[in-house]
């Protein structure tokens, strides 16, 4: 094979990979690589073909063959760099990516790389070095929409929100397909509380992040976020239940009785009603339909059905049994610890992209 044939089957598998169509570029890789095995900038496509894959150990490999060919082939220092990132050796992939820096300064992908780097290391990470890396990114490549979402999500590990989110929308505007940069702008309104913007953006991340499953995660942490907030209304119930008992026994009757048990069904509808209030229409329930099958959530649903039928029945017939008020306390507690438990797993919200 000619190098010209070679350089044509790199082209080839390099449009496969910009179609995911990884497995096939690989194909197509190892068969240049054999014909000839000492060509570097095939290594280099092998190498991002196998991240591509997720495989970050064929990567390395991938990308130390190409700098045995040629050491100072800057892209091969980035593909080493991004499969240490993967395989979680952080001071490595710094040292690859600095390298790749002193080889090709002027390229805007190797500073950006550098705070890549800084940020995958959660343990050591040096905001400053990956903020400086950032920014000389997008001094270097203002209409690259990579290197604003990059310096957004520097500025969001700093809780430098709102310059995150000028980043993230700047993003956007270069590439409104971005989705990186959409999941972490509804990850900062479900932070702020508002969990219809969220739920849009997530859902959208949801429709095109090609089978990664992060859109629909966050969605169903949205919905989580706004069932575990029925835990305020069990609060209330709860106190409504012990004044059902005091209004009893100091013999105010069944009157005051039926306005407690409607201020209970009240606040359960009132519950519902803004918890749907807080979604588009459009998604409120294939939302409840993602979260049925959380542990955490059915737990808190069975919580909130005993305790409310316990409430219910002390309230309507109070001296049916004189241990009915140990019921409804167990059952709230229960279903407090369950509403906590859907709570904290929300928290894990919001992976990246």
């Amino acid at each position: 094979m000619t190098e010209g044939e070679t350089s044509v089957r790199v082209r080839r598998a390099r449009a496969l990979m910009d179609l995911d169509r990884n497995a096939q570029a690989k194909a197509v890789l190892a068969e240049a690589l054999a014909e000839d095995p000492a060509d570097a900038d095939a290594w280099c496509a092998m190498a991002r073909c196998c991240y591509g894959l997720d495989d970050h150990r064929g990567a390395l490999d991938a990308a130390d063959r190409a700098l045995v060919e040629a050491p100072d082939k800057a892209l091969g220092w980035r593909m080493r760099a991004l499969a240490l990132v993967g395989l979680e050796r952080y001071a490595e992939a710094r040292t690859s990516a600095d390298e790749a820096v002193r080889l090709e300064p002027w390229f805007w992908y190797g500073h950006m790389l550098i705070a890549q780097v800084e940020l995958a290391d959660v343990t050591a990470a040096n905001t400053r070095v990956a903020r400086e890396a950032a920014e000389r990114a997008r001094e270097l490549a203002p209409q690259q929409p990579a290197p604003h979402y990059i310096a957004g999500c520097v500025a969001e590990r700093s809780e430098r929100t709102d310059q995150a989110e000028a980043c993230y929308r700047e993003a956007l505007r270069l590439d409104p397909e971005h989705l990186g940069a959409r999941n972490n702008l509804a990850r900062i309104d479900m932070k702020r509380g508002d969990h219809r913007s969220a739920a849009e953006g997530f859902a959208a991340v949801a429709a095109n992040d090609r089978g990664t499953g992060v859109g629909a995660h966050n969605l169903r942490v949205v919905a989580t976020q706004l069932i575990s907030r029925a835990r305020w209304v069990s609060v209330a119930v709860l106190l409504l239940t012990d004044l059902g008992i005091v209004s009893t026994d100091a013999g105010l009757g069944r009157y005051s009785r039926a306005v407690l048990l409607a201020l209970v069904v009240l606040g359960w509808a009132g519950w519902w009603v803004w918890a749907a209030r807080q979604l588009p229409a459009r998604l409120r329930m294939p939302l409840l339909r993602t979260v049925r099958g959380s542990l955490s959530v059915r737990l808190s649903f069975l919580g909130v059905a005993a305790f409310t039928i316990a409430a219910l029945a002390l309230l309507l017939f109070p001296p049916l049994d004189p241990h009915l008020n140990l019921v409804v306390l167990t059952a709230f507690v229960l279903q407090i610890a369950a509403f906590q438990a859907a709570q904290s797993a929300s928290k894990r919200a919001s992976k990246d992209i």
